[in-house]
Order: structure tokens, then C-alpha cells, then sequence
């Protein structure tokens, strides 16, 4: 992600390249020190995003069953609504530990 961010920036990014490809730990750890707030907030966005997708992933199965489409249409509904709401609260947890490291 970091790689990506500092694609305005050509010179950092490449600086930042040959320190991963040459495990100069040092100043990776500089960079990602330095670039902290830009990568939590892209990461914090994507799993917001995530997690709102997955929310009307939800409303929208509720309406299916509260309109008796399930069986017909869905025969795994139970299994899909179980993933969703492990990988959801995987996100949840996600977030909860991206808060805490900005706190």
C-alpha cells in the first residue's frame, strides 16, 4: 500500500523499493513511520467500505427472506449469511486494531 502511495513521489518510491528488495529494514520502517497517517486512512477507507458493503449485503438477504424468496432462489442463504457474518466481524475486528494503533 505504502509502495503505491508514494507513487507521486517517483524518487521516494523507487528509494522505498530498493530498500525492501535490498531488506534494509531501517529505512523501510522510516518510510512507513513517515507515511503513517496517509496509509491508515487508506486502509481505515477500504475497510469501512467493506464493511458498509457487507451491512447492505445484509439488508438485502433480510428482504429476501422476509419476502419468502430465499428457498427459491438462494438454497445456501444460511451458509452465504454465516460467511458474511464472520468475514464481518473479522472487519469489525480489523477496525477495532487499526483504532487502537492511532490512538
Amino acid at each position: 500500500l505504502l509502495y503505491e502511495l508514494l507513487k507521486v513521489s517517483p524518487e521516494e518510491q523507487q528509494h522505498f523499493y530498493q530498500a525492501h528488495m535490498s531488506g534494509d529494514e531501517g529505512t523501510k520502517a522510516s518510510y512507513h513511520d513517515q507515511y503513517f497517517a496517509q496509509t491508515y486512512k487508506s486502509i481505515t477507507s477500504h475497510v469501512d467500505y467493506i464493511l458498509n458493503e457487507l451491512d447492505e449485503l445484509g439488508i438485502g438477504l433480510e428482504t429476501q427472506i422476509a419476502q419468502g424468496q430465499d428457498k427459491k432462489r438462494h438454497p445456501r442463504l444460511p451458509l452465504i449469511m454465516r460467511h458474511n457474518e464472520f468475514v464481518k466481524g473479522t472487519f469489525d475486528n480489523v477496525r477495532q486494531n487499526l483504532d487502537n494503533m492511532y490512538a
